[in-house]
């Protein structure tokens, strides 16, 4: 069994199976694991909606272009993460935003016809699957709240709460650069530097590099609900 799909189990639509279940349970199932340089696009919306991938190495960042041509990251996902869960069963025609590799990676691709063949094979699947639709359907409305608020500083706190729920701990690390951080804000790189300043000497926060400590906790909340 190919080492990188023997960890496929570390996905949320397999864990509930051991690495050897997931091997027989894949059986006479098409798929592929194909290779991203960095940058490379895998999916875009010039391609029809057609395929799931999951990540097996590296990261990729999930992208809109707007209108007046600037480009917002909407998510990163890193490995073992879904890509394009809540769009491969939507009544459109191509996938909604562009999503490439931000680093090297390898990509588990999975066609949507072999993907019925394996909910029918597996019911928990398909429920995990709805599952995994379900919460980016959570994260997009938490996306729409983030780029409602109208201050860079409300804006991290914003993201800074929701980080600090997810993992559970007031020390917070970023599975990415800043810069990346300023690009899922729509800010520049330079105004987020100013702004964790600013909250550093505030004493809301401090910085370690992709490391940030939440000192005081009912400011950050003040902060985020201005």
């Amino acid at each position: 069994m190919n080492s990188m799909l023997s960890q496929l189990n570390k996905c949320s639509l397999f864990n509930h199976l051991s690495a050897g279940d997931v091997e027989k349970l894949l059986k006479g199932i098409a798929f592929n694991i194909k290779s991203y340089k960095r940058h490379e696009v895998i999916f875009s919306p010039l391609r029809p909606v057609d395929t799931l991938g999951i990540i097996l190495r590296g990261a990729v960042d999930a992208q809109k272009l707007l209108a007046s041509g600037k480009v917002i990251t909407v998510s990163r996902r890193f490995p073992y993460d879904l890509i394009a869960d809540a769009s491969i069963f939507a009544a459109i025609d191509c996938y909604p935003s562009t999503v490439s590799a931000c680093e090297n990676s390898h990509v588990w691709l999975i066609n949507k016809t072999e993907l019925l063949k394996l909910f029918a094979r597996d019911n928990m699947l398909m429920l995990k699957f709805l599952e995994s639709v379900s919460n980016r359907a959570l994260a997009l409305s938490n996306a729409i709240e983030l780029f409602s608020l109208r201050s860079v500083g409300a804006k991290i706190a914003h993201f800074l709460t929701m980080e600090q729920g997810r993992q559970k701990i007031s020390t917070i690390t970023l599975l990415f650069s800043k810069k990346s951080l300023a690009e899922q804000l729509n800010v520049s790189r330079p105004t987020l530097s100013r702004e964790l300043k600013k909250m550093q000497r505030g004493g809301i926060i401090s910085c370690n590099k992709r490391t940030i400590s939440i000192l005081d906790q009912s400011k950050l909340l003040e902060l985020r609900d201005q």
